[in-house]
């Protein structure tokens, strides 16, 4: 028997790290902080806008990270959502002409 038969398909999944989805939402956080420190100084009411922009960098953070990525010889597929699954795929044997150059 051949090792070179008997080896499994080549597989990478990838996801976003924990610490990349955080500095993608950071100014959101950011701009909580600072609604927060509006709401305590001068107006109250914007404390709603600061839980809004909280909701929204949580979201955000979440979206982020269910990001996946499964690439394969034969295609790259992507799917991305929270509530709705969207799955994009792309077949490599159309891809014509991809250099990579190292720097």
């Amino acid at each position: 028997m051949d090792n070179e038969n008997l080896q499994a398909p080549q597989v990478i999944s990838l996801r976003p790290a924990a610490v990349f989805a955080f500095f993608k939402v950071f100014p959101l956080i950011i701009c909580t902080l600072g609604f927060l420190f509006l709401a305590w100084w001068v107006y109250p009411v914007l404390i709603w806008l600061s839980l809004l922009t909280l909701i929204i960098a949580f979201y955000r953070f979440s979206y982020i990270r269910k990001v996946g990525y499964l690439i394969t010889p034969e295609f790259v597929r992507v799917s991305q959502g929270i509530f709705f699954k969207r799955t994009d795929q792309v077949e490599l044997f159309r891809v014509k002409g991809a250099h990579v150059a190292a720097a």
